[in-house]
């Protein structure tokens, strides 16, 4: 079974590149995300409900955009189709407009030389999808198929690099357990579950599909996938049940297993339900489903005695998410990836830092580890930094800041017409700057980056260190709800 690798188009280069959600930096009108913001009173952040509408409004600037992400050096470019956007209306209908926008966006990476990896599913569905129960219900997930063969039927010629879906994990977690994302249902531990499984039946059906089609065979599809593990400070046996639970349903295993045995295996601490399925219409064996596998890696959290986050030690750095700086768990989540025996691109790595304390620290120091994997043999072909500007990041609306360039909401409340960008240009955080040095340091072809990565690694995290000092990290605190919430699932 399986697919003919030797088929797929890989692109040649390693990708050094940016990655966005188009709904986060746009938004829309018939998402489950739009109408979530708006049930939920744009959380807590009334007053900036005008960017809620279009938040930097990329949609309008990507020409703009994309030729920051030029000027900072990358060569490519993660970003989301946005099925809501292409069928506001109801299945089989179709916004000609989208269509063309899209294009228009694909036209723009051309012209800068910027390889596209697109995104069908980051987290946002059509509102009327949702309506009728989303992924929650199997019976959907044919039009879930359809939407991504429509896509594939538009821009297969014209992208080589396709992830079906982003994060399935933490769709499933955030929105079905803990409540504070779409679609907003609490505790619902058995129908997570359901969800997820769903979500990873829904990436093997669209899969065999798009490669049935004119061009597909070449494609190169993949999942992207958060790489997540919760550590204990202490010895609590609280904490250490909870880190237990939340790493489990966070799924790093969950996911890696189904596709390394075709079994997808849920339970839960309060009931007997443990539901092993053997999917019918997952994986057969030896089959391969993905071509290429998208690590999404921000941290590995430790929580301490008090359900807080933060640092395992005095000195390590803590991120405004309560996210400490640990990049050894980015060589850790490569080496868990190998095991699947596929290329493997970082499609999200970065940091919520609204001071730029921590940014040049961050990126030099797990940028020099992924060097080391690579030195060590692991097929990495390409790196994507989370993200381009401030946007909305999901339930924490305009508060957390990822952005290599600082975007405020405050001025576009009160420059109307300017989507929040001053005359003179968005201001680039000095952190940002170590990425622009990486871009335009390490070489482009997979052979050359390999010889680098030989040379470099050691020397470049001895540099990353002496370089930032070593300064104490900040203690915060967490209340157990946002515990479960990854900030930077931003992803």
């Amino acid at each position: 079974g399986g697919t003919d690798r030797a088929l797929q188009h890989f692109p040649e280069h390693f990708l050094k590149g940016i990655a966005l959600s188009v709904w986060q930096n746009s938004s829309d009108t018939s998402s489950n995300w739009t109408e979530f913001a708006q049930r939920k009173n744009y959380f807590g952040q009334g007053a900036y409900k005008d960017a809620f509408l279009k938040a930097n409004d990329f949609w309008t600037e990507y020409e703009n955009d994309i030729k920051l992400m030029k000027d900072l050096g990358a060569t490519s470019f993660r970003f989301s189709f946005e099925w809501a956007r292409f069928a506001p209306e109801g299945p089989g209908s179709v916004d000609p407009s989208a269509v063309a926008k899209f294009h228009q966006i694909l036209d723009c990476c051309e012209a800068n030389g910027l390889e596209p990896c697109a995104t069908l599913f980051h987290f946002t569905l059509p509102q009327w999808f949702e309506a009728l129960g989303g992924f929650a219900v199997e019976e959907n997930l044919p039009l879930f198929v359809d939407y991504c063969t429509l896509v594939f039927q538009h821009y297969g010629h014209r992208i080589r690099l396709w992830a079906t879906m982003n994060e399935p994990t933490c769709f499933a977690f955030v929105g079905y357990i803990c409540g504070i994302w779409a679609p907003g249902k609490f505790l619902r531990l058995t129908e997570a579950g359901t969800v997820l499984c769903n979500l990873l039946k829904a990436h093997c059906a669209v899969y065999r599909a798009l490669k049935k089609l004119p061009g597909g065979s070449g494609a190169c599809i993949g999942l992207v996938h958060q790489h997540i593990m919760f550590e204990p400070r202490d010895n609590w046996w609280h904490i250490r049940a909870m880190c237990k639970w939340m790493t489990f349903w966070f799924g790093t295993n969950v996911v890696l297993d189904f596709f390394k045995t075709g079994t997808f295996t849920w339970a839960s601490p309060f009931s007997s339900l443990a539901k092993t399925l053997h999917v019918d219409d997952g994986i057969k064996a030896g089959e391969l489903v993905v071509d290429w596998w998208g690590v999404n890696y921000y941290s590995r959290p430790v929580v301490h005695w008090n359900f807080a986050m933060g640092a395992s030690s005095a000195n390590e750095r803590v991120t405004d998410t309560n996210f400490r700086l640990h990049p050894q768990g980015l060589y850790d989540s490569i080496k868990d990836a190998s095991a699947l025996g596929v290329p493997i691109y970082i499609t999200e790595t970065g940091l919520a830092d609204a001071k730029d304390q921590h940014r040049e620290h961050f990126i030099r120091s797990h940028y020099s580890m992924l060097l080391k994997a690579i030195h060590d043999g692991f097929d990495v072909r390409g790196v994507f930094f989370w993200t381009l500007m401030d946007n909305i990041e999901w339930h924490e609306g305009f508060r957390v800041k990822f952005g290599l360039y600082r975007w405020d909401p405050e001025y576009a409340a009160h420059h109307a017409g300017s989507n929040g960008r001053p005359p003179h240009g968005l201001e680039l955080r000095k952190g940002a700057l170590a990425l622009k040095e990486v871009h335009t340091t390490w070489p482009d072809d997979l052979q050359s980056i390999r010889s680098y990565a030989a040379a470099h690694h050691h020397q470049d995290s001895n540099a990353a260190a002496a370089k930032c000092g070593n300064t104490p990290g900040v203690k915060q605190q967490l209340s157990l709800t946002a515990v479960a919430v990854v900030g930077g699932s931003d992803g």
